[in-house]
């Protein structure tokens, strides 16, 4: 094909019409020779410029206000100035394993709701009198509470995350140490392991897990372990064991969830905290040892074999001037008891029950719980100053 470009140029002063055949590449003419890049130059360009511009009409006139960048500010004050878009940050490292306990944990803390009949208009209905929290021990349904959660409950319903419920059956409970062991029927459930509380450290790193309220589902809470071996007297008893205490917030409803240390074990079920005006940050649970003893005996025998020596017995320094907190005051031996068969006498001193030492009261009945009706002990007591050893064969301790 060939193709004719028509221009002015001037020849020997005139202006005239010169014809130019492409096709002869033996002619060109130097003013046309320049022209011809400046001309392909100009159609590149023009094809940018019109890509671009088709561009920005796409980007910004189809595209959703979603999926546009949003402008980032240096002012502090423009709402969601310099903020990430969501779901892209990542957390600081020291968070990471605190929240890898949450997602461990988390699926197996239920709520627990109590509920009793109540007369009104010729019927029975039930109503909801309380709730707390509790946390799955076994994948076949056991659920460990506490005792005043579910006390004089008709019925018992368990809630798990996402508002899934189930009525529980009530295997056994135990008011002395506050727990309650509940079942349902279901398998392959979430569960927690329990941990060892008697290996815990002051200072540790701890989490708890509730439903504080009985509303606020799903909450967590993080704080330190206090203290451990706090002497909590149970009401209404002679009876005293040693709780956890904690500064982890602990609020209503969160009563029988659990207390978790940072390898994703239960230490302790959270039973109670100290409310009173001007005392913040002092939450007690239960250690997660006593738990275990008392869950297992509620699963085999619907109570605990709680054992006894068949003694009244008080801190040393209630009945002494002596300012000391070293051994438990035998004030009285019942006649016929295991230990008047042992031995022992009223103001002996227990000190030590085979290799542990005894400092208080609710040592005596931690260290007792570790032990079955019918088992041996060793007793060491101060008598007059000097130091003896009975051996006393424990008998069980009928139900209160």
């Amino acid at each position: 094909m060939t193709a004719v470009i028509f221009g002015l140029v001037k020849n020997s002063g005139k202006d005239g019409v010169v014809c130019m055949n492409l096709d002869n590449d033996y002619y060109r003419s130097p003013r046309r020779s320049r022209l011809f890049p400046g001309l392909l130059l100009a159609v590149i360009l023009g094809v940018v410029i019109g890509l671009v511009l088709m561009y920005a009409l796409l980007y910004y006139e189809v595209l959703p206000d979603d999926l546009l960048p949003k402008e980032q500010s240096s002012d502090p004050f423009r709402p969601g100035a310099d903020q990430p878009a969501p779901g892209k940050t990542q957390p600081h490292q020291q968070d990471l394993a605190t929240i890898e306990v949450v997602k461990r944990v988390m699926p197996a803390v239920v709520g627990v709701s109590r509920y009793v009949y109540a007369s009104g208009f010729a019927q029975r209905t039930l109503v909801e009198q309380g709730s707390g929290s509790g946390v799955v021990l076994s994948e076949d349904g056991y659920i460990i509470t506490n005792q005043h959660v579910i006390a004089g409950a008709d019925q018992i319903r368990v809630i798990f995350p996402g508002s899934r419920y189930y009525d529980a059956k009530l295997v056994g409970e135990d008011v002395l140490t506050d727990l309650a062991l509940l079942k349902i029927e279901e398998k392959g459930l979430p569960t927690v392991p329990l941990g060892n509380s008697a290996a815990i450290n002051v200072g540790e790193s701890v989490l708890a897990f509730g439903n504080p309220l009985g509303f606020f589902q799903q909450t967590v809470t993080a704080g330190i372990i206090s203290a451990v071996g706090r002497q909590v007297k149970i009401p209404n008893s002679e009876y005293s064991y040693t709780f956890i205490q904690t500064d982890a917030v602990i609020n209503p409803g969160n009563s029988g969830g659990p207390l978790v240390n940072m390898r994703g074990e239960v230490i302790g079920i959270n039973s109670a905290k100290v409310s009173q005006l001007g005392i913040e940050g002092i939450g007690l649970s239960i250690p997660s040892n006593t738990v275990q003893r008392v869950a297992g005996d509620l699963k085999n025998y619907g109570r605990v074999l709680r054992p006894q020596m068949g003694v009244r017995v008080g801190d040393l320094r209630y009945f002494t001037a002596e300012p000391t907190d070293r051994g438990v005051y035998i004030s009285e031996v019942f006649s016929g008891s295991p230990a008047e068969q042992a031995g022992l006498k009223p103001e002996d001193v227990i000190i030590a029950i085979d290799d542990k030492e005894i400092h208080y009261l609710a040592q005596l009945f931690d260290v007792l719980l570790g032990y079955y009706p019918g088992d041996e002990i060793s007793v060491s007591v101060l008598r007059d100053g000097k130091e003896h050893i009975f051996k006393v064969r424990l008998s069980q301790m009928q139900e209160q």
